[in-house]
């Protein structure tokens, strides 16, 4: 119960701090940034979700799991392989598979995939004592594919329990922590997606400010009282190859037409620039 409750205390805490910080900054309503970052946060979500949740199965099976004996019923593939019945999750190349089944969308298929280095699918079938169902269970677990050639229909194997699993289980020779890492990493992966679509996530960084050479084309006098300082006027090219033109007041008396020089500006103002020493 306790493991319960903290899971679903992350999980809540997790998607919050995550909500929070890819929509902190409000986006233009109906903009195609907008919906396309919600699309990818919440499939992201769907995936922490998914491999939180396994992560916390998987260790509650490791450590106070345990292990019943259990019996092969068949084997499938999506290959036919060795003369099994296909499986798959609909049509496939025109020709659908024997059995059709969940566990074929295109999370669960990219998931393993990274797993097992295959889009390929192999599939164990098996029954195992159990509290519910007339006191036996039947399970289906997608296995690596060494795992798969292994074993037979007939073939005695370990089943692995959590304690609190009535109705679930796996192979005791088929840890999902792999997996579990897997589906995380993705979550991620599409968390940062929607913080790069939302604009709160920038890779590249623009510098803020740009530095472009230019050239003083008057100098001109102002008093304040008995201080006297020079307004500079120069000229440059912004980023755009646009013409600009600024003035900046310094207390320099020594700057003169046609000196050279260099502007600073920021990118959203390439009109308004900043003076700076002569250009060496």
């Amino acid at each position: 119960m306790t493991e319960k409750v903290l899971l679903v205390a992350f999980q809540v805490s997790a998607l919050a701090a995550i909500a929070y910080w890819i929509f902190a900054r409000p986006l233009r309503p109906y903009s195609y940034g907008t919906g396309g970052a919600l699309v990818l946060a919440g499939v992201g979500a769907m995936a922490l979700l998914d491999g939180f949740s396994l992560a916390v199965i998987e260790e509650s099976r490791a450590r106070y799991g345990q292990v019943v004996s259990g019996t092969v019923e068949e084997r499938l593939s999506t290959t036919g392989e060795e003369g099994t019945r296909t499986i798959g999750g609909g049509r496939r190349f025109g020709r659908g598979p024997t059995v059709r089944t969940s566990g074929f969308d295109v999370y669960q298929t990219l998931t393993r995939a990274i797993v097992t280095g295959s889009f390929e699918a192999w599939v164990i079938d098996y029954r195992y004592p159990c509290s519910v169902g007339g006191g036996m269970c039947r399970e289906r677990d997608f296995v690596p594919h060494d795992l798969w050639l292994r074993l037979g229909a007939g073939h005695t194997v370990n089943v692995r329990q959590s304690k609190e699993e009535t109705r679930t289980a796996r192979l005791d020779e088929n840890p999902q922590r792999g997996l579990a890492i897997v589906k995380t990493a993705l979550a991620c992966v599409l968390f940062a997606l929607a913080g790069l679509v939302s604009g709160r996530l920038k890779i590249f960084r623009r510098p803020k400010y740009i530095q472009a050479d230019a050239v003083v084309t008057s100098v001109q006098p102002v008093k304040y009282g008995d201080e006297v300082r020079w307004k500079v006027h120069f000229a440059y090219f912004d980023i755009k190859g646009n013409a600009q033109e600024s003035v900046d007041e310094v207390n320099d008396p020594t700057w003169k037409s046609g000196d050279d020089c260099y502007a600073v500006y920021s990118r959203q103002i390439p009109d308004v620039a900043t003076l700076h020493g002569r250009a060496i």
